[in-house]
């Protein structure tokens, strides 16, 4: 089941991007009159333009744990994604005498699946391990927060 994103503006003025729902919650206007205004062009109440974003699926507007990350900005990342991009994966072991144990690996996109993406180790090929969108972007945003931060040096 898909979802549209609906960005409204007032007077020309972008207010944000929300679905329907929340933008009947937000502003007092039904869902329909949010949809029927975004799918005609028309001004609502000589005020709000509703122009129509981009459909976006509701289990993945679900599963979204970092706010900094938008269905919008996953849906994105999701098509760009290529077989053969290059990522780390972080495990967690607990050990009987040191406690928690980390051990971080290079891995490589294999396979894309809707909600999961299925990736193999460099070192040892036949190693799978899974992991989401969410992670994936996180760690890709983070890696070039870390390259803006030390470009400079």
């Amino acid at each position: 089941m898909y979802e549209n994103l609906y960005a409204v503006y007032d007077s020309g003025k972008l207010l944000g991007e929300h679905t329907a729902k929340e933008w009947e919650a937000a502003l007092y206007i039904p869902r329909q009159t949010t949809r029927d205004y975004a799918r005609e062009g028309r001004t609502y109440g000589g005020r709000y333009t509703f122009k129509v974003i981009i459909g976006v699926s509701k289990e993945v507007e679900a599963s979204q744990e970092d706010p900094e990350i938008t269905a919008k900005d996953l849906e994105k990342f999701k098509q760009s994604l290529k077989i053969g991009a290059r990522f780390a994966y972080e495990s967690f072991r607990k050990d009987f005498v040191r406690g928690t144990r980390i051990t971080s690996e290079k891995v490589i996109v294999v396979k894309k699946y809707p909600h999961i993406v299925e990736l193999a180790s460099l070192k040892d090929s036949k190693r799978i391990v899974t992991m989401t969108y969410t992670e994936l972007l996180k760690q890709k945003r983070d890696r070039t927060k870390k390259k803006v931060l030390t470009a400079g040096r």
